[in-house]
């Protein structure tokens, strides 16, 4: 006994490959474009299985970065709760990921040694392999005001 209605024919081998090619390639476009890496070393060009094995390499590199920041923290929480002048001292940070692969932060602090924090911060960053591109240090000096510093970074 046959169905009135038809059936939908399974594609092809070839098509089902044709579309899983096609969907890894849009994958691993969407991954190298997350990757703050160019594409080329020495001038030639890596191939896709060498960017996936730095996007790995990159991603690693975060996770570590990551745990490195959270123990800091930590340790700063930890000293922060034994000491609340301390506490007042810490500026407030604001990080954000730009889609150019560059990081803007702004901090906020008290501006008692304002300029001695300033170059102390770019002198940390720098020993963490951070690229300063630019930074900001306003000039005014009222007495009981905050200081908003801002940096642009390439990480």
């Amino acid at each position: 006994m046959e169905s009135s209605g038809r059936t939908p024919r399974k594609p092809d081998r070839k098509t089902v490959e044709k579309n899983r090619r096609i969907y890894m390639k849009s994958l691993y476009s969407r991954l190298d474009s997350l990757l703050p890496n160019p594409t080329k070393v020495d001038g030639m060009t890596l191939t896709v299985p060498d960017r996936i094995v730095e996007a790995a390499d990159y991603i690693m590199e975060l996770r570590e970065s990551v745990e490195k920041l959270r123990e800091r923290k930590r340790q700063l929480i930890a000293l922060g709760s034994n000491n609340s002048i301390l506490t007042k001292l810490l500026p407030d940070i604001e990080v954000q990921q730009m889609s150019n692969g560059l990081t803007s932060v702004k901090t906020t602090s008290d501006l008692r040694n304002n300029a001695v924090g300033f170059f102390k911060m770019i002198q940390l960053l720098e020993e963490e392999g951070v690229e300063v591109l630019s930074a900001y240090l306003p000039a005014s000096k009222t007495e009981g005001s905050v200081c908003n510093t801002h940096f642009l970074l390439r990480m």
